[in-house]
């Protein structure tokens, strides 16, 4: 039994016969796998790549131009899938560790907020006038009264209460 030439398998599964393609994708299988493996460096993702290139190739068949070249065009779409994989793959792992470093600055607002929720509320009071509302220490004075002096003072009260807070909760400064 002879095996069929490459060209006859592709003008068949250009055609249509899904048993063609099937024999293209077995010849070009691990070398499209190892393709993919040089740009993503995960087998799993190399295998995953290798598929969606056979699928795009299966789907684009009729519009390669030079069946000559079908390794060449083959490779080239696997190179661009792999390149889409890579991407994505960056992005999933940006999102997640943007996802992470969200959660831990909810956990840390927490944290804080609680510590905040602890002081006196003139304490409290000038912590969100000075660090959540950026008042300056003059507009501070003007709109509640006080020295200057004194509001210095309370928020350094206030901070050093905050800190023993978090302190007993067991989160140093390094932590937030």
């Amino acid at each position: 039994m002879h095996e069929i030439s490459e060209i006859n398998l592709i003008e068949a599964a250009a055609s249509g016969d899904i048993d063609s393609f099937g024999k293209l994708c077995g010849r070009y299988y691990s070398a499209m796998v190892a393709i993919s493996y040089s740009i993503l460096s995960d087998h799993q993702l190399a295998e995953d790549s290798a598929q969606e290139t056979f699928a795009r190739a299966l789907v684009n068949l009729k519009k390669m131009k030079n069946q000559n070249k079908f390794a060449q065009w083959l490779a080239a779409i696997c190179r661009n899938v792999a390149k889409d994989m890579l991407s994505e793959k960056s992005t999933r792992l940006d999102k997640e560790a943007f996802s992470q470093r969200v959660q831990n600055t909810n956990d840390k607002n927490m944290h804080i907020n609680q510590a905040i929720e602890k002081l006196p509320n003139a304490m409290k009071e000038l912590v969100v006038l000075r660090y959540y509302d950026g008042l300056s220490y003059d507009q501070i004075s003007s709109v509640l009264g006080i020295s200057k002096a004194s509001i210095n003072g309370r928020l350094t009260r206030a901070k050093r209460k905050m800190a023993n807070y978090l302190r007993k909760m067991d989160l140093s400064e390094n932590q937030l």
